[in-house]
């Protein structure tokens, strides 16, 4: 099984996480966020999305009885998402957006996630913490699914 390692850093308020996909066009990265399939296959939620300013990015998992739900801020296919961040259970949580962007480069897409932003104290400390150790998890889920598929 081919490693797909995650990059997770502090950038000021938001968390940047990076992961290279070899052999990965940009547009079959971003699919992975906006295709209701692809998305349900990494991430294992049921997308409801218009490609839109404005439109719905909600993603239902019912695993855990949870809904994510937010806006599309932008979109441009094959290139960026950019969506509002919240949870159903917690309404009262900062207004936090995801940027996705899907950049080529000579050794395949690179996939860049940009959540936040986040402030100071201690409960903004926990979702900082958790969104990082959420998209290490789940990038690294979405390189193995995206991984070429390999002949013996």
């Amino acid at each position: 099984m081919t490693e797909f390692p995650v990059t997770v850093v502090d950038a000021g308020p938001m968390v940047r996480a990076t992961l290279l996909l070899p052999g990965c066009p940009p547009e079959r990265a971003l699919a992975a966020f906006t295709d209701p399939a692809t998305l349900r296959q990494w991430w294992g939620g049921e997308l409801t999305f218009t490609p839109a300013e404005g439109g719905p990015y909600i993603v239902h998992f019912a695993k855990l009885g949870q809904t994510m739900r937010g806006r599309v801020v932008g979109y441009e296919p094959g290139s960026r998402l950019e969506f509002t961040w919240g949870w159903d259970h917690d309404p009262g949580a900062a207004g936090r957006t995801v940027l996705v962007s899907a950049d080529d480069s000579t050794k395949g897409t690179e996939l860049t996630v940009l959540h936040g932003p986040h402030g100071e104290g201690a409960a903004e400390q926990a979702a900082r913490s958790d969104h990082r150790e959420g998209w290490e998890y789940f990038l690294a889920r979405l390189g193995q699914f995206l991984a070429p598929a390999r002949s013996e």
